[in-house]
């Protein structure tokens, strides 16, 4: 009995960490579009000057996103840890993986990205190549991340015994649709509406972190 309450409790904390850490990612990019970070079409030769004067905003921005996704995988071992399904175990160890080369990448940013464009015009190549590794990182992390983490969102939504509460569960897949497609809409911004994937583990964070019951997080 004691373990079980210990288990449900662990995840209950992990869930309010994931959505912590989401919650926190979505303040950034609301803050990134402020700035026209995101949301503001430019040219790929416009992005070295424009990061440059921005500085000062986005390396504090990039610092909390790193906090966030930090927060993330601090989540994702609490649950891994406490995971009895192979299958479960097996996506979380893969989120945990992938959190850790995104987390990885935006330490490049902040740690080279400035130092590498007060050189640009004597050394391009510096911090295209610098660029480059962040973007892979991210890039490849992130995709595979949300991959993953709707794979979860659609098992603990429809699976008998999933975290998700099918009342609040299907409204917001309908959002995260709904976003996902009109981020393929030309004239409208991509990235900020695409940031409703976001969603997908701020639900799923809540759902763990609200989960009253300790037969369905021991099933997870």
């Amino acid at each position: 009995m004691i373990s079980k309450l210990h288990l449900k409790n662990e995840n209950n904390l992990a869930g309010f960490i994931l959505f912590l850490g989401t919650f926190c990612i979505l303040i950034t990019i609301g803050f990134e579009y402020t700035i026209g970070w995101i949301g503001v079409e430019r040219s790929a030769n416009a992005i070295p000057q424009f990061i440059y004067m921005v500085w000062d905003d986005l390396k504090h921005i990039w610092a909390w996103q790193i906090f966030g996704f930090s927060l993330q995988c601090i989540a994702y071992i609490l649950l891994l840890k406490n995971t009895t399904l192979p299958f479960k175990s097996l996506l979380w160890a893969t989120l945990m993986v992938l959190s850790l080369f995104i987390i990885i990448g935006f330490g490049i940013c902040l740690g080279s990205y400035y130092p590498a464009l007060e050189v640009y015009e004597q050394q391009p190549q510096l911090f295209e190549a610098i660029r480059g590794a962040v973007r892979f990182l991210y890039g490849r992390g992130g995709l595979l991340s949300f991959l993953i983490l709707a794979l979860i969102f659609f098992i603990e939504l429809f699976a008998s015994k999933g975290v998700i509460p099918k009342k609040w569960g299907i409204p917001t897949l309908l959002v995260i649709v709904t976003g996902i497609l009109l981020s393929l809409v030309p004239s409208l911004p991509g990235k900020v509406i695409g940031a409703t994937i976001f969603f997908i583990p701020l639900s799923i964070g809540f759902a763990y972190w609200m989960a009253d019951t300790t037969l369905k997080t021991t099933t997870s």
